[in-house]
């Protein structure tokens, strides 16, 4: 269960699923990458706080990674002893809400432990938060969250300066709702070419069926991460409306390690069982339930989601056997390519994956070290897919 408390998200129960996956990856992130790397650099972009209950602001995206990091770096250095140095850079633009994050950052900061308050906006201030992660310390490894108000605080051309390094991650809050809501106006076209960052893409989405808009502007802006910010591998998840059967917006995420994707999945995963509990709960509001945190056991799932999921299955399906039919070396395709791929959709699991390939035996095989393996594969092992009959692929 997720350390998040839920009594503190009564009025936006999508924050609390966003913030449950943030939760849930931050620990992992940094265990994994402060274990090589001796500096972590955490950014929130667009900080607050805003709407919080917790006096301690353990309701809030910055309140919940300096609480983790935090623990990391405790665990780090009792299991391994590592020094590992952290710095966490907050951003917000309103004065009111700065001088809360301002007082915060004052509080939390301890030797190796810094936090840093930025006032402003964001895209104006990538210059200082670059110059901070340069004095942080010898190369530093970056996960920056983005979670703006409108899409025009994060244009593509202020993010590159930002995420184009090889010891970066990235998770961004892309509202899909109000991207397809506005797709038809044209005094709106320049802020589209902005976040995407790519001539074309407005004319892509409106040229895409209804249906398939929202799917098409999370892969148009994957292309971007990976095209202008050179990140090599990206995947996303999808946060429900609490109330209503509608996708409020998805969270993209971009890594250059099949490790991060790995990591974001499980997050992904525990937070997608979360939700279900989450819209169960409010369910039992509006029937007359009483409140309190939704069972564990048996919630229903959401229709939308089903209809995701099915959609989503097909196409990473599609795509490994793609990959697979391309392949015609005798060495096979790296599991964790297939993996990539496969994971590059919301909901799609590690697990499916897995079963889609064992079902295609004996038609391929799995080999681990180039001997035949009936193990499960990992991403961070050398597991290798080989195609033995590729006509059964066809």
């Amino acid at each position: 269960m997720a350390k998040v408390d839920f009594s503190h998200y009564q009025d936006r129960k999508q924050a609390y699923i966003k913030h449950c996956l943030l939760e849930g990856y931050l620990p992992e992130w940094a265990y994994k990458v402060g274990s090589t790397w001796d500096s972590l650099v955490y950014v929130d972009a667009f900080a607050g706080p805003w709407e919080t209950q917790h006096p301690n602001y353990a309701d809030s995206s910055f309140g919940i990674a300096v609480d983790a990091l935090r623990r990391c770096q405790l665990g780090l250095h009792e299991s391994r002893g590592r020094d590992l140095h952290i710095e966490c850079i907050l951003v917000e633009q309103d004065n009111e809400a700065f001088t809360h994050l301002n007082e915060f950052a004052v509080s939390e900061t301890r030797p190796n432990f810094i936090v840093h308050a930025l006032p402003g906006e964001f895209a104006k201030q990538v210059p200082a938060i670059n110059e901070l992660i340069r004095a942080s310390g010898r190369n530093p490894f970056r996960f920056v969250f983005l979670d703006p108000k409108g899409w025009a605080d994060i244009p593509m051309d202020k993010l590159q300066p930002l995420l184009k390094s090889r010891s970066c991650e990235v998770l961004v809050n892309l509202m899909t709702k109000h991207i397809n809501r506005f797709l038809r106006e044209p005094d709106r076209e320049s802020s589209y070419h902005q976040l995407f960052g790519r001539p074309g893409v407005v004319e892509i989405l409106r040229n895409a069926q209804p249906e398939e808009r929202v799917k098409r502007a999370v892969q148009e802006y994957s292309v971007s991460l990976k095209s202008l910010c050179k990140f090599k591998y990206v995947s996303s998840a999808v946060i429900m409306e609490p109330d209503e059967e509608r996708v409020r917006y998805y969270l993209v995420y971009a890594t250059n390690h099949p490790r991060g994707v790995e990591v974001f999945k499980a997050a992904e995963n525990t937070a997608a069982r979360i939700q279900d509990r989450v819209r169960q709960q409010s369910r039992l509001i509006k029937t007359g339930g009483q409140l309190e945190f939704p069972s564990e056991t048996g919630p229903s799932k959401s229709r939308v989601i089903g209809e995701l999921l099915q959609r989503y299955m097909r196409s990473a399906r599609d795509n490994v056997l793609n990959v697979l039919r391309s392949n015609t070396s005798a060495m096979g395709v790296d599991y964790a390519d297939l993996f990539c791929e496969a994971m590059a959709f919301p909901l799609v699991t590690p697990d499916d994956l897995v079963g889609w390939l064992r079902a295609l035996e004996p038609h391929i095989q799995i080999t681990l070290d180039g001997a035949p393996s009936t193990k499960k594969p990992k991403p961070a092992e050398d597991y290798r897919v080989v195609v033995i009959n590729p006509r059964a692929l066809a």
